[in-house]
């Protein structure tokens, strides 16, 4: 527990006052000066433990017995700094000593005599003993003797009190609830009786006078060796404290005259028992050190046998019991390490093969007379589960006259590297003998030192012609006649390590090789390489092999003519030709006609001489020059590909109904037979016209070849590039709409519906428009009829019933109850999930818009599947969604069709509605779709009102619902409540509503 500065100083102070008490019942040789000093020792080792708290303590108890002493105060204050001079330069050096108070080593142990026992008193007896010669308590002539007792006063207390002070905080410390084991307890008994027979020992030499004294006078050194036993079983705490005991008793028992040394004259019976304490005081801190020099050896030699890897375990055979390393633990495991274990019980460890063969070897070694020693390998399982291979060595140390064995000693060493070395020079040798590959090593110098049997077996050369042989001169040799250079091999080596490479190579008995040589240098641990190997594998017979597969990769087998892969690499080479001469290429792509049927009735053989046959022809039509020539390849069964120069279409024409023609002429198979008559379709394109590449070009040609065969076989076609351009083009518009989807480029407008008869804003429509980045705002007819019929236009769908949904949603928080009317087209109306969609976009909002949503189907998309149809809008009602029919007039719905689809409105074309003022028919359609629709029960919208007499005739004809640029064109959705409060509050005229209605649109 850590105490305060003051609590410390009045503890060394009460200690200093008692110590000094006990100094003055020992014998005194004159005032202020005792044989034993306790208080010197006291303020060495609190000096050591607590600094300048130490010394304040000292002096306020060493002067205030002192002055109970009668000394003057300040007598008494010098005194007392007398007694702390000397501890104080002790404690300061042994600090710069490194001290370390266990005293286990010689060097603490000689540092504590010198500083501690004689320079600290030697320097506080000289201040002592000239501060008394000052005050006049001794005279000159009584200096060295007081200067003498001080010395040995301060010396006896350091060695008697300031021993035990400096160990005794080092006791292993036990929690006192903790009984202890039983050898525990019993060790601490023994231990308390072999002090106790110490002091014991002492009270009697000493407790004794006169003549009984002199007879047990033979056992005054009787303690010294009970104390030398008990530091050498317990250490040195017990032993300095029953040594401080024992001198404490000694000065005491002589002080009364008592014990061996009370008929002694006075000042050589002081001296004597002085010596005799301090010789008592001495004996532990000697026995101390020998014991702490041999533990520390031991631990020496403990760690560099674990620093080594090396485990060791001993058993006394006669006591049981067993001792062991913490490496041989940790090799072993603790389940047989037990104090009494036997010396086979640690076998059950390991590997149950290697078990079987120990336990024989060490109950032999353990018979009478039996073996020293046995050395054996071994597996233990490491604690990942791994078995590990030691190597175990057991002695027997001693045997009894009977041969029995009294002591065994045992060291396991891991030798798993060892063991993996062996066995990694066992597959070298194995691999080096067998290996396919030759392998020459050589020093720096080019000397064969050993070669394996492939190599001789390559070089067609026996192993004792080559060893002690140059081999250098005959590698550069190789490797300059096949165009490598000996330096490259040098900087390849020195940079890397290691040179790879093909050389030709004349063998020993005259044969030509082609050999893959890997040159490398075997790295040293330290300074450079001194040895080279030379790998050598036979590359001739896999090259000649590899040179006809590559044939075989490029070339037909039956015709000798290049084959795809080659016709292709040869018209790449030709493209880059051609960009840069300006030259044009015709890509062809040439189908025998019915050339399976001719196969199959004049058989494989004739078919095959046939192909030929048509191949050399083809061939001989081909055109060639110095620097080019057109190429011919067959492609597969009946298929051949031209690669034709030409400088312009026309010509390209020409060159192919050239080829055709060729074909066309009858083959001779031979002299007997009747001539074959074959036909042919080409299909063709033209480079730059089509600029793609090899594999395009063969592609688009095909594209050609299946044209003609379509058309009826025996023509040519070129392939159309500008259809090809149209396709790519609408490819890029439609990703150009995708990124205008995702980039959100895409909005809606909104068209007013309203009842021209009662000026109410009924509803708005959706209309999509693109703010395209660069042509402005862009009508839906320039985009729309790109993607209606793809994917995208069901996602661009998709879409724009997600944003109506939530502009109804705003205009219905805005308390503006406006019906919103989307188009869906056809192909978005046909997916399957159309409803579940819906439903799902539907669910996003928790207003109820559902029936503030009308959605809008063209006439033509609806009749397309009625039956479809119906279930749909059925589908889509029960969720509270309306339905109008879009452009109706413009289809061709019957009675029955429009009976059998339950929609809510009819949207009058908007063609018929701008041309019922001039015509009668589309007036009298008008009028007709007026009256169905009421029929019906359904409302009719008519669309594309743009004048006030377009209003008037279709009030007039009964239609009081109108959406068109007359009333409004489409506007942004942040302008439509402003334009809704403006229509709704415009003045009337007339006094009634059917012309304040047309007064709002401007029609009045």
């Amino acid at each position: 527990m850590d105490k305060s500065p003051l609590t410390r100083i009045a503890l060394v102070g009460v200690a200093s006052m008692a110590c000094a008490w006990l100094g003055l019942l020992t014998p005194a040789l004159g005032a202020f000066v005792s044989l034993f000093w306790p208080p010197a020792g006291l303020a060495l080792a609190s000096l050591l433990r607590w600094h300048w708290p130490a010394a304040i303590g000292v002096l306020t108890g060493v002067a205030a017995i002192a002055i109970l002493q009668g000394a003057s105060p300040a007598l008494a204050c010098s005194l007392a700094a007398a007694n702390l001079i000397g501890p104080s330069i002790a404690a300061w050096g042994l600090r710069r000593l490194h001290f370390r108070p266990d005293m286990a080593r010689r060097r603490d142990l000689a540092s504590f005599v010198l500083l501690g026992v004689a320079l600290g008193p030697g320097i506080s007896a000289l201040a002592g003993a000239l501060i008394l010669l000052g005050f006049g308590h001794i005279v000159p002539a009584e200096m060295p003797r007081a200067l003498l007792s001080w010395w040995g006063g301060d010396a006896l207390g350091v060695l008697s009190l300031g021993v035990p002070l400096l160990v005794l905080p080092g006791l292993p410390a036990r929690p006192r609830t903790e009984p202890g084991t039983p050898a525990k307890r019993t060790a601490w008994l023994a231990s308390g009786l072999l002090a106790f027979a110490t002091l014991g020992s002492a009270a009697l030499v000493f407790g004794l006078g006169g003549q009984n004294a002199a007879m047990l006078s033979p056992w005054l050194f009787a303690p010294h060796l009970l104390l030398s036993w008990l530091t050498l079983r317990d250490g040195l705490t017990l032993a300095s404290v029953t040594a401080a005991l024992l001198t404490l008793l000694a000065a005491l028992s002589t002080g009364v005259e008592l014990g061996p040394f009370a008929a002694i004259p006075l000042p050589e019976r002081l001296a004597t028992l002085w010596a005799y304490t301090a010789s008592a005081a001495a004996v532990p801190l000697l026995a101390n050190a020998v014991l702490g020099e041999m533990h520390q050896e031991h631990a020496r030699w403990r760690h560099a046998l674990e620093a080594a890897g090396m485990g060791i375990a001993s058993w006394d055979l006669v006591t049981g019991e067993h001792r062991a390393s913490p490496a041989w633990q940790g090799f072993v495991g603790t389940p047989a390490l037990q104090p009494a274990a036997a010396p086979t019980a640690w076998l059950e460890a390991v590997h149950a093969m290697d078990r079987v063969r120990l336990l024989p070897l060490v109950t032999e070694l353990l018979a009478p007379h039996g073996q020293a020693h046995i050395s054996e390998t071994l597996r233990l399982r490491r604690e990942g589960g791994d078995w590990l291979w030691f190597e175990l060595r057991m002695h027997v140390e001693e045997r009894d006259a009977r041969g029995l064995a009294q002591r065994l000693v045992a060291t396991l060493t891991d030798v798993t590297w060892k063991r993996t070395a062996e066995e990694r020079e066992r597959m070298s040798v194995s691999l080096f003998q067998h290996l396919h590959e030759g392998l020459l090593i050589t020093d720096t110098d080019g000397v064969v030192l050993d070669a394996n049997p492939s190599y001789c077996r390559i070089m067609a050369q026996a192993r004792e012609a080559l060893l002690g042989h140059r081999a250098r001169p005959l590698l550069l040799e190789h490797l300059r006649r096949s165009g490598h250079s000996p330096e490259q091999l040098q900087q390849a080596l020195q940079a890397q390590g290691h040179w790879q490479g093909l050389v030709s190579c004349t063998r020993h008995d005259g044969s030509t090789c082609e050999l893959q040589l890997t040159v490398s240098t075997m790295p040293e641990p330290e300074g450079p390489a001194r040895f080279q190997v030379i790998a050598v594998s036979d590359m001739t017979e896999q090259l000649r092999r590899q040179a006809l597969l590559e044939r075989q990769r490029q070339f037909d087998e039956l015709t000798g003519l290049p084959n795809r892969s080659e016709f292709l690499r040869r018209l790449e080479l030709a493209l880059a030709s051609s960009e840069q001469q300006g030259f044009m290429l015709c890509v062809c792509h040439l189908d025998l006609d019915n050339f399976a049927q001719l196969a199959e009735a004049e058989g494989e053989a004739r078919a095959n001489a046939a192909l030929r046959a048509l191949s050399q022809a083809l061939h001989g039509a081909l055109r060639s020059a110095e620097q080019w020539s057109d190429q011919l390849a067959r492609i597969g069964g009946d298929e051949f590909a031209l690669l034709l120069r030409c400088d312009s279409l026309a010509e390209a024409r020409l060159a192919t109904e050239r080829m055709l023609n060729v074909l066309r002429l009858p083959i001779y198979l031979d002299e007997h037979s009747a001539p074959l008559t074959l036909t042919a379709s080409l299909g063709a394109s033209l480079f730059p016209l089509d600029r793609s590449s090899a594999e395009t070009l063969m592609r688009h040609a095909g594209h050609a070849l299946y044209r003609v065969k379509r058309a009826g076989r025996n023509a040519c076609e070129f392939f159309d590039t500008e259809k090809r351009l149209r396709k790519h083009a609408d490819g890029i518009a439609l990703g150009r709409m995708q990124e205008a989807l995702d980039g959100g480029e895409l909005q809606l407008h909104y068209q007013p519906k309203v009842d021209m008869r009662r000026g109410r804003v009924l509803g708005f429509e959706a209309l999509l428009r693109w703010q395209h980045p660069e042509r402005g705002l862009l009508m839906p007819g320039l985009f729309l009829p790109l993607v209606e019929r793809t994917g995208l236009g069901v996602q661009i769908g998709d879409w724009v019933l997600d944003q109506a949904m939530r502009q109804s949603a705003q205009w219905l928080a805005q308390g503006l109850q406006l019906r919103v009317s989307v188009n869906v087209t056809a192909r978005h109306l046909q997916t399957l999930d159309f409803t579940q969609r819906l439903r799902e976009l539907l669910a996003r909002h928790p207003e109820p818009i559902a029936r503030h949503l009308m959605l809008e189907v063209l006439e033509s998309a609806a009749l397309a599947d009625v039956d479809a149809t119906h279930r749909l809008i059925q589908d889509c009602k029960a969720l509270g969604v309306s339905f109008a029919l879009d452009d109706f007039g413009t289809g061709y719905s019957t009675l029955t069709y429009l009976k059998r689809l339950p929609v809510d409105a009819l949207k009058i074309d908007r063609s018929f509605v701008q041309n019922m003022l001039i015509d009668p028919h589309d007036q009298a359609l008008v009028e007709g779709v007026i009256g169905l629709a009421k029929t019906f029960g359904c409302s009719v919208v008519a669309e594309g009102v743009e004048s006030d007499a377009h209003a008037r005739a279709l009030l007039a004809a009964g239609c009081e619902l109108g959406q068109g640029s007359g009333i409004a064109h489409a506007m942004p959705a942040e302008r439509v409540p402003e334009w809704v409060a403006a229509f709704e509050q415009a003045p009337s005229f007339g006094g009634r509503r059917a012309a304040a209605g047309a007064t709002k649109m401007g029609i009045a």
